[in-house]
């Protein structure tokens, strides 16, 4: 089944530019692609990542394309099958936008920060955030993976590596648009905020904890 999913760039003020994958996934799909494709095809040139994505609509992305008979256009290795369109125009838009039901997802890359944010299109016909993924998954705070029981998936804190210890809040933003949120560990104290304008804002607590030094009546260290 289709999923028709837009892939660009965020630019100021809740703007972006971006291309449509006519069968696009969701994030749990898409991401690790992208990071693969980010790794493996460019180098990590989020760049020239940016800019072949860009240049074309996309009827899907793969790693390793396969030339495919019906296809007016050959694959482009390393990133994906283009299609044909009759309106190549790059899509401009706004997060405020109001949308037609045609398109499912929004995966903006964020090309200072090599990071890729993910929203949703709602029933009410709007861009909800759903995600927020570093391009290297290292510099993730916090991560989410299966249960080893097979419930419900577990966010996992990537400093002290507490379980579903987490505290999050989420108010509309003071931008005028999106939300700012904020995520803290409730173990070590770690923790990511964000916001529409300058995206995200890590702190990462040293773990274990570091002792205070003890010192003398003068106050001298021992």
């Amino acid at each position: 089944m289709s999923t028709p999913t837009l892939i660009g760039l965020a630019a100021f003020r809740g703007r972006y530019t971006a291309r449509l994958i006519q069968f696009g996934e969701g994030p749990e799909v898409l991401v690790p692609l992208l990071r693969r494709i980010w790794t493996d095809t460019f180098g990590r040139d989020t760049n020239a990542m940016a800019a072949a994505l860009l240049a074309r609509n996309w009827w899907s992305l793969a790693i390793n394309p396969k030339a495919r008979r019906w296809d007016r256009q050959p694959p482009v290795p390393g990133l994906g099958y283009p299609v044909v369109t009759e309106d190549d125009t790059i899509r401009r838009g706004s997060l405020r936008e109001h949308l037609d039901g045609f398109v499912e997802w929004l995966y903006l890359l964020h090309l200072d920060q090599r990071r890729l944010v993910v929203y949703e299109a709602t029933v009410h016909g709007r861009w909800l955030r759903h995600s927020a993924h570093h391009l290297d998954p290292v510099e993730d705070l916090f991560v989410t993976t299966p249960a080893l029981d097979g419930g419900p998936e577990m966010t996992v804190c990537t400093v002290c590596g507490a379980v579903d210890e987490i505290d999050h809040v989420e108010v509309p933003s003071m931008a005028g648009y999106g939300y700012d949120t904020a995520t803290s560990c409730t173990r070590c104290g770690s923790s990511v905020a964000t916001d529409p304008m300058f995206g995200d804002h890590v702190v990462r607590k040293p773990w274990p904890p570091q002792q205070p030094a003890t010192g003398d009546a003068t106050g001298s260290a021992r």
